[in-house]
């Protein structure tokens, strides 16, 4: 790179930091969503729960709460499209791209490295007892959206197997229920019209 194409590299630079921090941005705005809509699902999934709702879904009963909670992780794994598939490739691009210029830049500014830095210091590793693992930005992605699906489903089969559903009044319930309004009617069917005294004409003198 000649010294007189520097100040093009950097303006470069600058655009790509921006469209950086822009899809970063965007995927936050994302993952707020994603939990707004975490949030909503149990919230609605507690209500149906206290009433112990059901429904029929091809002839087998399941609950409201179950059935709000599964629809909550459709959606969750829309969010996890949108963010994954879809932005965060874009931004694995531009910071690609922002190492490339970098690399150019060193070769008049030395240090120039940012976008290259932050890719160092991203990986963290994680222990759970004899398990370690590295964690880059894609894979601590996975996991908060992995977070989310596990406790959508696992909530959504407690709710499901664990509450007893509000059965329907049967016939005879329903019958043995009104016992005073039965006999009261039986008593205006079968009982005898009592005839109503008549009073004399009264005669001409």
């Amino acid at each position: 790179m000649r010294e007189e194409d520097i100040p093009h590299y950097l303006e470069m630079w600058k655009k790509t930091v921006e469209v950086q921090q822009h899809f970063n941005d965007l995927e936050w705005r994302i993952r707020g969503l994603a939990m707004t809509v975490l949030t909503f699902a149990f919230g609605a999934a507690a209500v149906a729960a206290k009433d112990g709702t059901t429904v029929k879904v091809y002839g087998y009963p399941l609950q409201l709460s179950c059935l709000v909670l599964i629809l909550g992780c459709v959606l969750w794994g829309a969010f996890y499209f949108v963010d994954k598939v879809w932005y965060h490739q874009l931004l694995v691009g531009a910071v690609a791209h922002g190492v490339e210029l970098e690399q150019e830049l060193k070769t008049q500014l030395p240090h120039a490295g940012l976008t290259e830095q932050i890719g160092k210091s991203s990986p963290q590793e994680i222990r759970i007892l004899l398990w370690k693992k590295e964690l880059r930005s894609t894979e601590k992605l996975r996991l908060f959206y992995v977070i989310g699906a596990t406790a959508l489903l696992l909530a959504a089969t407690a709710l499901q197997f664990g509450s007893k559903p509000v059965s329907e009044p049967t016939k005879a319930e329903t019958a043995t229920s009104t016992p005073a309004a039965t006999e009261s009617s039986a008593t205006l069917t079968h009982t005898p019209l009592q005839p109503v005294p008549t009073m004399p004409a009264p005669t001409g003198r």
